[in-house]
């Protein structure tokens, strides 16, 4: 009977670990639409849930090192866009970890993804900016910064529903739920 209660608790944390993914990434998402920022602790509680999912799991040696080598060049690549200042360095390492989420098979939909919907997300934003704010909405501070024109894109929306589609896909998810 106590092996049967053990397994319940291994069930249920095993489900935490990887219900963990998808609400950090909503969490990131929009608290980058609201602040145009992605904080440190956020990406760091996402990595933590990572290595917690991999040994509930548990991963194997092999796939953890596959997708430590995706999430490393999906961080150097990130590094490329960050230094010609084409993404913030939040967003470089929101995709980082959730490339290391994903695993090498799910990286290149995951960055087509997130290409797409950061094109959508751009087009979205560039016509918000181009009309007039209503006067309701000029009393929200997120509103304001989120319309000005000389703001940047929260890129961190476009990786966070790129991220939940691709997780989706994952042996993991797909094996447990």
């Amino acid at each position: 009977m106590a092996l049967k209660g053990c397994r319940y608790v291994m069930s249920c944390a095993t489900t935490l670990a990887l219900l963990s993914y998808p609400l950090l990434m909503i969490h990131a998402g929009i608290g980058d639409i609201r602040t145009m920022q992605i904080p440190n602790n956020l990406v760091l509680l996402l990595f933590a849930g990572y290595a917690a999912a991999a040994l509930m799991l548990p991963l194997s040696p092999v796939d953890v090192a596959l997708s430590a080598t995706a999430a490393a060049v999906v961080f150097a690549l990130g590094l490329v866009a960050f230094s010609f200042r084409w993404m913030g360095g939040g967003d470089v390492k929101l995709l980082t970890v959730a490339a290391l989420w994903l695993g090498a098979g799910n990286v290149v939909p995951f960055i087509l993804y997130t290409s797409i919907f950061g094109a959508v997300l751009t087009m979205l934003i560039l016509l918000f900016r181009a009309v007039r704010l209503p006067a309701a909405m000029e009393a929200r501070d997120w509103i304001l910064r989120l319309h000005q024109r000389d703001a940047g894109v929260p890129y961190g929306m476009a990786i966070a529903a790129a991220g939940i589609l691709a997780y989706s896909k994952t042996p993991w998810v797909v094996a447990q739920f």
